[in-house]
């Protein structure tokens, strides 16, 4: 990938309607420096210097989409509370379509908390519950999402599952069924937490991790191998690709990049650009953001992988959840 391919594609990006359904997630951070050890117990006194938020989980792949220049739609659910009224300001800021964005008077807005002391993460606190949609929630939402079907304008779609009670079978597959009847390209970055079983998607992005876990296999850590090497990676790859019944394979492998597999084709890996690695928090967003992208655009998925690949050596260089930077990612190239 040249600097002027992805400039290319940078500029194709430009109003390119992209629909996001998936978990909401508010992420917060409060940020400062450890000095001592409390006398109460054990661990370290933060003392606070400031508190920021950014939008997480779905919703950061809004983020990532918004910022390559593509035009986000919003699928999700809300809380109504303090944190759901700063997401949906989070969203409403950067101009993001939340069509799609159902409020549940019975549910909490999820929310982690991240304490930072200096560089180092020293604890999370998650506020959630993780429970299915009623009924009513989930006709409403397959209802707004096959209006924007209709205008006809949608490039792409993503399904983001964060296991938190949004996606399910039944809703999941009949979102790929009309996508696959409109000829939009779907992917899924899936969690074995929540079992899917969803036919016919255009790309499954899990880590090495959720991978092995969704064919029912222990990964073993010190089976340290090249992964065009590593019997066991193509095994489940191989797998995956077969219970799916999906084209496109990608899994993310940390600092060993990523392996891309298709149906009839040799694997082909990619090896990770990042200089150094802060926090791999929201890579996975980066990741399938930018590769719906492509596809929104046409591009080879050869091109959206390496492409994706560069952005997410930049956002795991980053402490926080980040949403990848146009220009930075063409002048890392």
């Amino acid at each position: 990938m040249t600097r002027d391919q992805a400039s290319t594609y940078l500029d194709q990006f430009n109003g390119k309607r992209i629909a996001v359904v998936g978990d909401i997630i508010l992420d917060r951070y409060v940020w400062g420096e450890a000095t001592r050890i409390s006398p109460e117990a054990p661990v370290p006194i933060l003392h606070v210097d400031r508190e920021t938020t950014t939008l997480g989980g779905a919703a950061n792949v809004l983020h990532n989409l918004h910022t390559l220049g593509c035009q986000p739609l919003a699928f999700g659910v809300i809380g109504r509370d303090g944190a759901g009224e700063e997401t949906r300001g989070l969203i409403d800021a950067l101009g993001i379509s939340d069509c799609g964005l159902i409020v549940d008077e019975a549910r909490t807005t999820i929310e982690k908390t991240r304490f930072i002391a200096g560089h180092q993460q020293i604890v999370r606190v998650d506020r959630e519950e993780i429970k299915p949609l009623e009924d009513s929630m989930q006709a409403d939402l397959l209802a707004r999402f096959r209006a924007e079907l209709e205008r006809g304008d949608l490039a792409g779609i993503i399904l983001e599952d964060y296991a938190k009670g949004l996606l399910n079978q039944e809703m999941a597959q009949e979102m790929v069924d009309l996508a696959k009847e409109a000829r939009i390209p779907v992917a899924l970055d899936p969690h074995p937490m929540n079992e899917l079983t969803i036919q016919g998607m255009d790309l499954l992005t899990p880590n090495r991790k959720e991978a092995f876990e969704m064919v029912g296999m222990v990964d073993v850590d010190h089976y340290k191998v090249a992964p065009l090497e590593d019997t066991r990676l193509l095994d489940v790859a191989e797998k995956l690709l077969k219970s799916s019944q999906c084209e496109c394979l990608l899994i993310t492998l940390g600092g060993d990049g990523m392996l891309l597999c298709e149906v009839g084709k040799k694997p082909a890996h990619f090896e990770t650009v990042a200089q150094e690695v802060f926090d791999v928090s929201g890579a996975g967003d980066t990741v399938i953001a930018t590769i719906a992208a492509c596809l929104a655009v046409g591009a080879p998925l050869i091109d959206a992988c390496g492409l994706a690949n560069q952005a997410a050596g930049i956002v795991v260089g980053k402490l926080g959840t980040f949403a990848i930077d146009p220009d930075e990612l063409l002048a890392s190239l």
